[in-house]
């Protein structure tokens, strides 16, 4: 009941864009060959990945054009609360905005 990638993130995600989606999860070296089927990926902090595994997925997702996001910026969206988590980081915030502006 408390974990969170496998409970509350989805959860989250639910309650977030108000529908019932559908969620896979993937651990350890496990990651899905059909990526093109997915809309979002969201990634884990690695803790038991090594630096390459971690930029693998990342690009594989982006060759995919499927674009991914880790737990932090994932519960922080989801919680109404981003806009002050990238505070400390004014040009993080101002990319933020600005593609809320084009969007």
């Amino acid at each position: 009941e408390d974990d969170i990638g496998r409970v509350k993130i989805p959860r989250w995600l639910r309650q977030y864009v108000g529908v019932d989606v559908k969620i896979d999860i993937y651990a350890g070296r496990d990651f899905p060959d059909n990526l093109s089927d997915y809309k979002l990926a969201v990634q884990c902090g690695g803790c038991m990945q090594n630096r390459r595994e971690v930029l693998s997925r990342i690009e594989k997702c982006e060759s995919a054009g499927v674009p991914i996001t880790n737990y932090g910026l994932c519960i922080s969206q989801t919680q109404g609360v981003l806009k002050r988590v990238l505070s400390p980081f004014p040009a993080a915030l101002d990319a933020y905005e600005s593609v809320l502006l084009t969007s």
